[in-house]
């Protein structure tokens, strides 16, 4: 029995999990200092806000319109696992570009709706004002 058979895809999603947000999160720390830079002027921080959230949104899609091609090799998922297992492992790799695309997916979706709600805010806020 292969090694990622009998564990499902929840190991790999979670080890998805953990390389997305890490990028994710060094990204969000640099869009939350550029917001409160500009917390003096609440319209400007918001747009800026939420135009570097739809290109975080954007770079997220764009990745995960590259991980049918990706070779999963190259990855930092698999240098989770490539201790314990043959680098030569198709079935694997395509288990692991699955929970990788499905966890992508997962978080494309939060950081979308996340960008319209700024946009959102946005417009609200420069009507009022």
């Amino acid at each position: 029995m292969p090694p990622h058979e009998g564990q499902g895809l929840e190991r790999f999603e979670a080890m998805a999990d953990l390389v997305i947000r890490r990028a994710v999160g060094f990204a969000s720390l640099a869009i939350a200092l550029v917001f409160l830079s500009l917390s003096f002027q609440l319209t400007l921080a918001l747009r800026s806000g939420a135009v570097l959230v739809s290109l975080l949104w954007l770079i997220v899609l764009l990745k995960l319109a590259y991980v049918p091609s990706q070779d999963m090799r190259r990855s930092e998922i698999w240098l989770m696992i490539a201790e314990r297992h043959s680098p030569d492992a198709l079935p694997m790799q395509a288990a692991m570009r699955m929970a990788f695309a499905n966890r992508l997916r997962w978080h494309a979706d939060r950081i979308g709706a996340f960008a319209m709600t700024l946009w959102g805010l946005y417009l609200l806020m420069s009507i009022v004002t």
